[in-house]
């Protein structure tokens, strides 16, 4: 059964296997990039199906995903124009239309009502195994020895906000008191998992996880707790939990947080200019695209002249010490997902990266209106791509797109929409 109209017989069985197949593969996506792709693919499958007898009789509950999906194709849309001025290769779309295939997917399936609770919880279940995967593969790796960072199915970055994604889908549902203490300790103890996998994974842009998760449970537990109080204790303790998190990360021994390494290379980028690590090449790269969109800040200067300058960095300077600036010369992008979509297409790719987040926000407030946790889900996940947005070009990423597109639905066919009627 995955709507709330009870199916029976051959068919139903059929259906329930694939859905079934696709939990799994859920289930496996932390540990290659091609599980998570055939998840991908299967979602799509599943709203080309889905269209079989369709009826709009989810007209409000599905306004979420009518926005989400405009914005994807918003996206695509500036993305395009871009790639005509520049003469680009299709290929550089493709982030924007692996987003929008799970959008449209998840519209044409909402079309038909909202899913079944059961299907909720296998649903929830398999991201929270997911999370559990993710923390067992990394712990293995760090115990035995090997380069964490090298051996994840994908970039350790996006890797790590894919992660991240786990904890925003799964935290606000363990907190709501809405499904059985045993339901919320094991998405509870999956949170952890999937958050420690984080930390394993030494990604600094996926860190702000943490924050986040505090900010979660002290909302939650003021609102269920202390409902009398106003809203000025929850920042006081909010502002305690962040404090006390990056003491004790600062003064702990390891450098989990990498703070002192971050700390330690921006004083090296000050004192030798010497650019030749992650944050000084950051640095540089931030720099050298800011003034790029200022020479052009309509169109951009195009991904091929952005290639160029990057490999040429520092040879238009007088008396350059290229040696310091071997890292950036060899990157192909600038590490940060809006400047670079700035220096390639001006305003006009920048507006096509903002259109995404500003659907996630938009899509956020209208499921505030019917489901809480849905909506927790859905702003968690868009603070964890604004974010780490700011430290990597995630887009560049298949495993990124595929992991985003894919959690960006979950809230959608989550959400509890009391005022439509079922298919």
């Amino acid at each position: 059964m995955i709507h709330s109209l009870p199916l029976s017989g051959h068919g139903s069985t059929i259906r329930s296997a694939a859905f079934s197949l696709l939990g799994l593969l859920v289930v496996m996506s932390p540990l290659h990039t091609k599980a998570l792709g055939i998840a991908w693919l299967g979602f799509f499958f599943w709203g080309i199906a889905s269209t079989a007898g369709a009826q709009r009789t989810a007209r409000n509950g599905n306004r979420a995903s009518i926005i989400w999906l405009g914005a994807c194709i918003t996206a695509l849309l500036l993305a395009g124009v871009c790639a005509l001025i520049w003469h680009e290769s299709s290929d550089i779309l493709n982030p924007q239309i692996r987003l929008l295939v799970p959008a449209l997917s998840a519209y044409l399936i909402l079309r038909k009502g909202n899913l079944a609770p059961q299907a909720r919880i296998y649903l929830m279940h398999a991201i929270a195994l997911a999370g559990i995967t993710a923390f067992i593969w990394t712990a293995y790796l760090s115990l035995s020895g090997q380069d964490v960072r090298s051996s994840l199915a994908s970039n350790a970055i996006p890797w790590a906000v894919a992660c991240s994604f786990y904890a925003c889908l799964l935290l606000p549902a363990a907190l709501a008191e809405q499904q059985s203490m045993l339901r919320r300790w094991l998405w509870l103890c999956a949170v952890a998992c999937a958050v420690i996998a984080v930390v394993l994974s030494q990604s600094l842009g996926a860190f702000l996880i943490i924050p986040w998760c505090a900010l979660l449970c002290i909302w939650f537990w003021h609102r269920h707790r202390v409902r009398s109080s106003g809203r000025l204790p929850i920042i006081a303790q909010l502002a305690s939990a962040i404090a006390l998190i990056l003491a004790s990360a600062w003064w702990a021994p390891g450098d989990l947080l990498k703070l002192h390494k971050t700390a330690q290379e921006i004083s090296e980028v000050r004192t030798t200019q010497n650019y030749n690590t992650s944050t000084g090449a950051r640095l540089y790269m931030w720099n050298l695209a800011w003034q790029g969109f200022q020479h052009s800040p309509w169109i951009g200067v195009g991904s091929a002249e952005r290639i160029r300058r990057l490999q040429h960095a520092g040879e238009d300077e007088a008396n350059p010490d290229l040696s310091k600036l071997a890292v950036v010369r060899g990157v192909g992008h600038v590490h940060n997902q809006y400047l670079n979509a700035a220096l390639d297409g001006g305003l006009l790719g920048l507006a096509s990266l903002l259109a995404l987040l500003i659907g996630l926000a938009m899509a956020t407030r209208r499921l505030a209106q019917t489901d809480q946790v849905a909506a927790w889900q859905m702003g968690g996940l868009l603070l964890m791509h604004a974010s780490a947005s700011m430290s990597n070009v995630n887009f560049l990423h298949n495993y990124y797109v595929m992991a985003l597109s894919l959690a960006a639905v979950v809230p959608l066919l989550g959400a509890h929409a009391p005022d439509s009627p079922p298919s």
